[in-house]
């Protein structure tokens, strides 16, 4: 695989747990750090995501590269939900959209897969010499809702994420509320144990 750069476009806007259950698991019973539980869970969550090589709620990535990337492309950051669009600068940075009809898109295999359609190949023509090709792409897994007609609420039981990635966040948060002041201390091994139990991790 050639060489790219990758860049969040849009983060999660779900966690895997929630402050609520973070302050029982660490007998937390005031509500003076709450957006500081919130902060511990979304850096824990960023770190979990990071060693695993996953995305666990629905984000969108954007993959620059330099020349057009050889395909079939194994897509970062499994589940792959979609491709949202290629585009590609020639030497006048003119953009052009290429059509989604032209690729397959296999969001079936883990990481998910980019490959030409039958018979197409990469448009013959001169690119600009960095960040020529863009593909931006939405992965994660996409939660269900229940509409109450008030307000939707989110229903994390139907999110296939692992009680010990949970787990592992939960232990993060403990650690981060027993150590205010110890910015030096690793983070405990344990934690990536945890998120090491399943085969989750993408290899």
């Amino acid at each position: 695989m050639m060489d790219f750069s990758m860049k969040l476009i849009k983060p999660p806007i779900l966690e895997p747990v929630s402050v609520e259950e973070v302050k029982i698991y660490a007998h937390i019973d005031h509500d003076v750090d709450d957006s500081l539980i919130s902060s511990w869970i979304k850096t824990a969550r960023i770190l979990a995501e990071n060693y695993q090589r996953r995305a666990y709620f629905e984000q969108q990535w954007e993959l620059s590269f330099d020349d057009f990337p050889t395909l079939p492309l194994l897509i970062p950051r499994p589940p792959l939900v979609s491709i949202d669009f290629i585009e590609y600068y020639e030497t006048d940075n003119t953009k052009t959209t290429m059509a989604l009809t032209d690729f397959y898109i296999d969001t079936n295999h883990e990481p998910g897969r980019l490959a030409h359609a039958y018979s197409v190949i990469w448009p013959s023509v001169i690119l600009r010499e960095i960040d020529s090709v863009r593909i931006r792409y939405t992965a994660g897994f996409v939660p269900l809702y229940v509409d109450d007609s008030t307000t939707t609420t989110y229903e994390p039981e139907i999110v296939p994420l692992p009680e010990n990635l949970k787990d592992a966040i939960y232990l993060y948060c403990t650690y981060r509320n027993e150590n205010r002041s110890g910015e030096v201390d690793k983070i405990p091994r344990h934690f990536y144990d945890l998120l090491n139990q399943d085969g989750f991790a993408t290899p």
